[in-house]
């Protein structure tokens, strides 16, 4: 019975030692992309607080290294740069100072959006929202494009199904940036995606005339050969080349 009331009493000392050590953390908040953040820290009757170390959200370090505060007030202060804050996501922070002449760790974490606004239910469900809309019109666009026989209808829906594949990219991409930072592959993935499409779109327009305009010539043609007596079979042979 000794010796356990030993170790009891061992094991009570160094929950004591460390709890001093450990502070629970805390956010610092969400703040908007490339903008200058002030990490604050309160450490009362404090002679210091320094900065041990800074993680990216992709667990990278960007401070390794004990890197003093500024004491403003009763507070500690340190301002990233808008170029520290140029990937989003959420940065964690760790600290130490002598708060109560006692050596105490801290840490708390902040999250980088791309509008500085943190992503909530509500913009989840307009995301989606939108997303499915802009889905559902696309694919009547393909079904007319398949069932239309009016040719400047179809190229029309060429047209109109790509701006809406533009439009679904764009908002992926910023659903990716909102709820996603995590992956910033991914984010990247599809903003790149999103901008050929933007470079894309007038040689697609472009590309489209020329064809509706070849067409039209073949039909012409098919038709100037059918008024001739000739089946439309043979007609269509001829206008692209083939002959028996």
């Amino acid at each position: 019975m000794a010796k356990l009331n030993y170790k009891l009493l061992i094991g009570m000392i160094f929950l004591m030692a460390i709890i001093p050590i450990v502070s629970a953390q805390t956010s610092l908040g969400t703040f908007a992309q490339n903008s200058s953040v002030s990490l604050i820290q309160t450490c009362d009757n404090s002679t210091y607080s320094n900065i041990t170390r800074i993680l990216y959200p992709n667990s990278t370090f960007m401070i390794n290294s004990q890197t003093n505060m500024t004491r403003v007030g009763d507070n500690y202060n340190y301002i990233l740069g808008y170029n520290w804050t140029q990937d989003t996501g959420n940065y964690l922070v760790y600290g130490v100072c002598d708060d109560d002449n006692a050596y105490t760790s801290w840490q708390y974490d902040f999250t980088i959006t791309p509008n500085g606004e943190e992503a909530t239910i509500g913009t989840a469900v307009f995301y989606i929202g939108i997303f499915l809309v802009l889905i559902f019109f696309f694919a009547i666009c393909i079904y007319a494009f398949v069932n239309f026989d009016n040719l400047l209808a179809r190229v029309a829906m060429i047209g109109l199904g790509y701006l809406l594949l533009m439009a679904v990219t764009f908002i992926g991409w910023n659903m990716a940036q909102d709820f996603l930072t995590s992956s910033p592959f991914l984010i990247e993935m599809l903003r790149i995606l999103f901008w050929i499409m933007v470079v894309g779109f007038f040689p697609l327009i472009i590309g489209g005339f020329v064809w509706y305009l070849l067409l039209l010539f073949k039909i012409k043609e098919i038709n100037n050969l059918m008024e001739h007596g000739m089946d439309m079979s043979e007609a269509e042979r001829r206008t692209s080349g083939r002959r028996n």
